[in-house]
């Protein structure tokens, strides 16, 4: 698939990252807007292409609002979804010289685009920034080992409970209840190893056990983060 005039790579490293540049006691948003400073804003329109796999990799991204997904082919021609970024993530630091997987736009997504070059030459200057970032590929590592299990061990309502569980973290410090899902009950799927009819089911199980609600298919409303909490542990 053709690249737009942008092209890039992950997240919750590259946002410690820079916030860790500005000393312990600069809070986010300062440290998000000294590294916007250095970027480029782009829109990618939807399920348009990022960058794919094996693409040279010359840039960092955050993603500012929409949805991205990140995916791998089998070679059977399955798709296998690696992660989704959502509004503040980044996308695509690490070493790799090109990109081990490909990411296309949910939804219309914008971003911002940072030379790596320029970022990478701020890493270089700081041991402080190394040592963090290394601190966040080590947590990184730790997530990838939790999902495994999940996958392996988890009954399809486990997992989904999992994931819905994140969603809900990942919303940091807002109002919880309610749970955007800008991607499709496939793409849950194809990231959960699940077909969608089973995703819809296990939907339908957490919906009659109260657990959460379903006002439209892109919304969740958790109404026993409790059970929810205890299911995605697999307990």
């Amino acid at each position: 698939m053709p690249i737009p005039a942008v092209h890039g790579v992950e997240r919750r490293i590259g946002r410690a990252l820079f916030e860790a540049s500005l000393g312990g006691e600069t809070d986010s948003q300062e440290g998000l807007a000294f590294l916007d400073a250095i970027g480029v804003t782009l829109t990618l329109k939807r399920e348009n292409a990022l960058f794919c796999e094996g693409d040279a990799a010359h840039s960092y991204y955050k993603v500012v609002s929409g949805a991205i997904r990140g995916y791998r082919l089998l070679r059977d021609g399955r798709r296998h979804i690696t992660d989704f970024f959502l509004d503040g993530d980044f996308i695509g630091f690490h070493t790799l010289a090109t990109h081990a997987f490909s990411a296309e736009a949910v939804r219309e997504a914008t971003l911002v685009r940072y030379d790596r070059r320029r970022v990478d030459a701020l890493v270089a200057r700081s041991t402080h920034i190394s040592q963090c970032l290394l601190a966040r590929v080590c947590h990184e590592l730790s997530q990838a080992q939790t999902r495994m299990l999940m996958l392996s061990r988890m009954t399809a309502r486990e997992r989904l409970a999992g994931f819905l569980a994140r969603m809900a973290e990942r919303k940091a410090g807002r109002d919880t209840e309610t749970i955007a899902l800008p991607m499709s009950r496939a793409d849950i799927g194809d990231y959960l190893g699940l077909t969608t009819e089973t995703v819809c089911r296990a939907f339908a199980q957490l919906k009659s056990n109260g657990v959460i609600a379903v006002p439209t298919p892109h919304e969740v409303m958790v109404l026993q983060p409790g059970k929810l909490a205890t299911l995605a542990m697999g307990t």
